[in-house]
């Protein structure tokens, strides 16, 4: 039973055309005039081409004639300046265009970089859509959208070619016949040269409709391979790791790694090997039988003019022309059908590029603005909440109720896997609940602009990341800052004596890769930072989210203390499943497989001798042995 062109995974002719356009859009839309450009390139190698062969064939004709030597070199000498003048325009032309790659290059990038800053962060999180990223980054040049300019400008260039050289052909076809009769008087009249033109017709059409398709489909089906996929994945990302991100060297050279990025590599090479093996085992049949069809074109054409050259209707000058000028119509056409058919197929690719940019943001952004009030008196409430992560069953937080407000210190607690973070991300919006709703003062929170109400908090996660970027920048999280006060945050979150031995402060660049003077800080420094960050961003709402689960207990107890002194009447929240650390604060949550199990006081709940009770007890021997008086 034939397959529909859906579970063949292809798309329609329309699909293509619609791809094709659409692709043409969006390189104007990253470098307008590229196509222009691009096109332009190519016409002064057509005009240079058809200008010698017209000259060449003048200068043959004159040494045939006999005709001054002062006329052939003058011949000559115009062949050489129009070919000089073509050759220079190119030039200058391909300079210019040259430039632009650039500018379309990081343009492209820009706009895959602002869809995944701007896309619902579930959908940023998926891994779905880190695959689409990678396809769409990979088919933005070489064999996708970025190839279409050279395929479109190119067909123009050789249907412009083929037109040229058709119409410069006719003035040497149709003179007058020396011969009118039997088959020489034929081949001379204009049903001669239209029954060459058929046979040739007939056979550029093998190229242009059978053999160039297949070539272009076989190419295709190679890249499109999803064990080439595959490959370039695991290469990129070993070079990726290995080359670009020089902090991974130390565990490179430590554990001896090299070898098994060796073996890595070479076992993906050796899939790109095997494959071109493959493509070239279909390949030369068919380049054989396109073989066989220039070798017939070209005897049908060179019998053609040899024939009428032999019966005086053509001089040599013209025998060489006709020659050319047919070579050019049928190279044109075979090229022009070539490079549509390039742009259709490839088309397949430029679709990956759509498909991550048509990613849907199906969360509801809001409209409402947040109230902006001086007293702080904002409430958080979670009625009935459930969640699981989009695309499994597993539900990570069930019938969560709970209440915060401002101005209070709180802590979230229970063990890995209980829920904390994923309760956080759906306050900060990051993820909405799968049921249930979350309120700021009594309103739905995706009721309110998202951009606004995420300006409520400042978040430190465990993984929180800092740039190559300036210490200021980072903090500021923007390139226009108030120094004093970027300082002064840095100072409070415990970094002054670190900032007092960099001789640049806070414009000292952090890591080196970009720049040869980028300081490098260690795990804890990097927290402190961050920590900076959150109090630069004045925002009423402060979590930390196990950001010290790296640090041993006493540097945590440290940098917990410093940022409870620094947090003033503004609300904190204290995740961790470290219960030291949350001990002063006035109310603690615990979660426990996804629920609320416990909740208030750490005097209260030890006394309770519930779950908060237990950990605690199998926490605090390991406390005293490695922080000392850490508890006294």
């Amino acid at each position: 039973m034939k397959k529909s062109k859906e579970e063949n995974g292809g798309l329609s002719f329309k699909e293509k055309i619609r791809i094709v356009k659409r692709s043409i859009e969006f390189i104007e839309s990253c470098d307008r005039g590229s196509i222009f450009r691009t096109a332009v390139k190519y016409f002064p190698e057509v005009i240079r081409t058809f200008a010698g062969i017209y000259l060449s064939s003048l200068v043959i004709d004159g040494i045939a004639a006999a005709r001054p030597v002062s006329e052939l070199l003058l011949r000559a000498a115009v062949v050489c300046g129009i070919t000089l003048l073509a050759g220079i325009t190119d030039q200058i032309i391909s300079v210019h265009k040259n430039a632009h790659k650039f500018t379309y290059d990081t343009m492209s990038l820009k706009r895959l970089w602002e869809k995944v800053l701007t896309m619902d962060y579930d959908k940023a999180e998926s891994p779905d859509t880190k695959h689409k990223y990678q396809n769409a980054e990979n088919y933005l040049t070489g064999y996708g959208i970025g190839s279409m300019p050279g395929f479109l400008s190119y067909a123009a260039k050789t249907l412009f070619g083929a037109v040229m050289g058709i119409v410069l052909i006719f003035p040497i076809v149709f003179t007058e016949r020396t011969v009118t009769t039997g088959f020489m008087g034929f081949i001379q009249s204009p049903w001669g040269f239209v029954s060459v033109l058929l046979l040739a017709a007939g056979l550029i059409s093998i190229t242009s409709l059978v053999i160039v398709p297949t070539l272009v489909r076989y190419d295709h089906d190679a890249l499109a391979d999803e064990g080439v996929h595959e490959a370039q994945r695991v290469g990129g990302s070993v070079l990726s790791r290995a080359l670009y991100n020089y902090r991974s060297g130390k565990e490179i050279r430590i554990y001896g790694e090299q070898e098994l990025m060796h073996e890595m590599l070479t076992k993906a090479n050796s899939v790109f090997i095997n494959k071109e093996e493959e493509l070239l085992r279909k390949i030369y049949p068919v380049l054989a039988l396109d073989g066989a069809v220039v070798l017939m074109l070209n005897v049908l054409i060179y019998g053609f003019a040899f024939l009428r050259a032999a019966s005086g209707m053509m001089t040599p000058g013209d025998i060489v022309a006709f020659v050319m000028y047919f070579a050019q119509i049928r190279d044109g056409i075979m090229d022009f059908t070539g490079s549509i058919s390039q742009m259709l197929v490839r088309s397949n690719f430029c679709k990956e590029v759509f498909d991550f940019l048509d990613i849907p943001d199906d969360n509801y952004k809001g409209t409402i603005p947040t109230e902006k009030r001086d007293d702080n008196e904002y409430e958080f409430e979670f009625r009935h909440v459930y969640f699981k992560y989009p695309g499994t069953e597993e539900l990570i937080l069930k019938d969560i109720n709970l209440k915060w407000r401002i101005g209070e210190k709180m802590a979230l607690v229970g063990r890995n896997g209980s829920g904390k973070s994923t309760l956080i991300k759906l306050l900060c919006r990051l993820y909405d609940p799968t049921e249930g709703v979350i309120t700021l003062n009594g309103i739905d929170i995706k009721k309110y602009s998202i951009k606004e109400y995420m300006e409520l908090f400042s978040v430190v996660f465990q993984d929180s990341a800092l740039f190559s970027f300036s210490i200021a920048e980072n903090v500021a999280a923007d390139t226009e800052y108030d120094r004093e006060t970027v300082e002064e945050c840095v100072r409070r979150a415990g970094f002054s004596d670190r900032l007092d031995e960099m001789s640049d402060g806070i414009d000292t660049v952090l890591y080196k890769d970009f720049s040869e003077k980028g300081v490098e800080i260690s795990g804890g420094e990097a927290q402190k930072l961050c920590l900076a960050r959150a109090v630069y961003k004045g925002a009423p709402f402060i979590v930390l989210d196990e950001p010290t689960a790296a640090l041993d207990p006493v540097s945590e107890y440290d940098i917990y203390t410093k940022f409870n002194s620094i947090v003033g009447t503004r609300t904190a929240i204290y995740i961790s499943h470290r219960l030291s650390s949350c001990r002063f604060c006035d109310d603690i949550t615990v979660l426990d497989k996804g629920q609320i199990v416990e909740r208030g006081s750490h005097d209260v709940l030890v006394l309770k001798g519930g779950v908060y009770a237990k950990l605690w007890g199998a926490q605090a021997e390991y406390y005293k042995d490695t922080a000392g008086e850490l508890f006294v």
